[in-house]
């Protein structure tokens, strides 16, 4: 699939007010920060056909559905409120009619603000932004057009054309990640890719999946009656390392996206397990040992030149590159429990290199699974509160301060990963529904402050340990 940009107007910067949504010097500013932000209302009509334009495959697809496709992504983002059809009736109807009379077949092409008419009527309605759309002829190819409109400037905020699409609904993800990018200054999240452990049914050896952002596309990556487990991006997407029990022992493989391929890359005995990528992708960390004591061990991704990299008394486990490349949690027992610790990577050099490291947490009976958000500057974690007997998932600062919770009585809840623009995090929980019954572990996402928590769709029997890829094209 091809695109172009038409036009790229921002008028939205991601800036420090005070106040979740403002008009600005011809801005309108969506604060995702903000604790006490609000929904945006937007409007998304079905796109317009053109005559000229093909009546079937893509074009019909882009059609009948194209403007349900976005109003679901831009809703699944948590930051927009889509109003519905049937709050604006003709109006849109009108609008095309009237500029199509006026400026032919390519109306949208050569709209670049609303009419102060429109404007009014969009108003009314409290909308404040629409995303209009036509579908035309290329030839033989549909060609679609999609423009977004701040109501209160009337301005235009976004445009894209697309070409050659085999998919109409790559199209519209990448418009979307467009758009939320364009509101928030923070990057899309509809071209990325989860991983994780899953069945299909109870009793089935546990093995490695990938999936689209919603668990939508459903691929299973790994075969085998041994267990595959904990699954780890590279930086650019292409490659999944996971740990595997197969030929007998426990040893960490890569699985390339694109040629279906596999390779070992550890070959020691004993244990070599919990694979996380540097973020240049060059080396991999990983736990390495036995008989009671694991360390921390790093390797070139081709699988090369092994070396100790953090050393404790105890298991030392987990290891994650913080994304700035200046850290490194990672979960160690050296003073009993397992808690969470940061180590400081020394600058330059030709590998990474441990100069120091620190207990981060205290509280919690056993905490593990730390995960670093894009920014580097928040850590999330699973930890068991022994008093209420469940695991719950906590953030916290890179040195351990302003430590929340972001679960409770809802079961089991582990194993959080950050979306690739740090809105999001999707972790497994047991939870029944609602409540504070266990059950079998599914995924579920919810907002950074752990706002709107809610169940994946997967059709798996079990889903757990999920990661997700920071890389936005595969």
């Amino acid at each position: 699939m091809k695109y172009k940009t038409i036009t790229l107007n921002i008028y939205l910067i991601l800036g420090l007010f005070c106040l979740p949504f403002m008009a600005f010097s011809n801005s309108l500013t969506v604060n995702v920060d903000n604790p006490s932000f609000r929904k945006l209302v937007v409007a998304i009509p079905e796109f317009s056909k053109e005559s000229t334009a093909l009546s079937t495959g893509v074009s019909s697809d882009l059609h009948s559905r194209g403007h349900s496709e976005l109003s679901e992504l831009l809703t699944f983002s948590g930051y927009f409120n889509v109003i519905a059809r049937a709050a604006y009736g003709d109006l849109v109807t009108k609008l095309v009619a009237e500029r199509q009379s006026k400026g032919g077949n390519a109306w949208l092409d050569s709209m670049t603000e609303l009419s102060g008419p429109e404007a009014k009527q969009w108003r009314a309605l409290k909308v404040e932004s629409v995303t209009l759309g036509s579908i035309t002829a290329k030839g033989q190819e549909a060609v679609l057009t999609l423009k977004t409109f701040d109501v209160t400037q009337r301005k235009e905020i976004l445009a894209k054309q697309f070409t050659g699409m085999a998919d109409y609904k790559d199209a519209i993800r990448k418009y979307a990640d467009f758009l939320l990018e364009a509101y928030t200054g923070k990057s899309g999240i509809f071209s990325s890719k989860l991983a994780f452990v899953g069945r299909r049914k109870k009793g089935d050896p546990k093995q490695i999946y990938i999936s689209d952002f919603d668990g939508s596309n459903l691929q299973q990556i790994t075969t085998g009656k041994d267990p595959k487990l904990s699954p780890a991006w590279s930086p650019d997407g292409r490659y999944v390392a996971y740990t595997s029990f197969e030929n007998g022992n426990t040893q960490i493989f890569v699985y390339d996206t694109i040629t279906k391929a596999k390779r070992q890359l550890t070959k020691q005995d004993g244990l070599n397990s919990g694979a996380n990528w540097s973020p240049d992708g060059k080396y991999i960390a990983y736990t390495s040992g036995g008989a009671g004591d694991t360390d921390i061990f790093i390797i070139n991704a081709s699988g090369s030149g092994r070396r100790l990299l953090i050393r404790g008394s105890g298991l030392d486990v987990d290891p994650k590159f913080s994304p700035d490349g200046k850290k490194i949690a990672f979960v160690s027992g050296r003073f009993g429990n397992p808690h969470i610790f940061v180590g400081q990577l020394a600058e330059g050099g030709t590998s990474p290199k441990v100069v120091g490291d620190r207990r981060l947490t205290y509280a919690g009976w056993y905490n593990s699974t730390p995960s670093w958000s894009p920014e580097s500057d928040k850590i999330i974690f699973g930890g068991y509160d022994r008093d209420i007997d469940r695991y719950d998932i906590f953030i916290m600062n890179p040195d351990g301060s302003k430590l929340e919770r972001l679960t409770l009585k809802t079961g089991d809840n582990e194993s959080p990963s950050w979306s690739p623009n740090g809105q999001l995090i999707v972790f497994q929980s047991n939870r029944i529904g609602d409540s504070n019954r266990k059950g079998v572990p599914g995924l579920y996402l919810m907002n950074r402050d752990g706002s709107s928590q809610r169940r994946m769709s997967l059709p798996l029997y079990e889903a757990q340990t999920p990661a997700w890829s920071n890389a936005r094209k595969f």
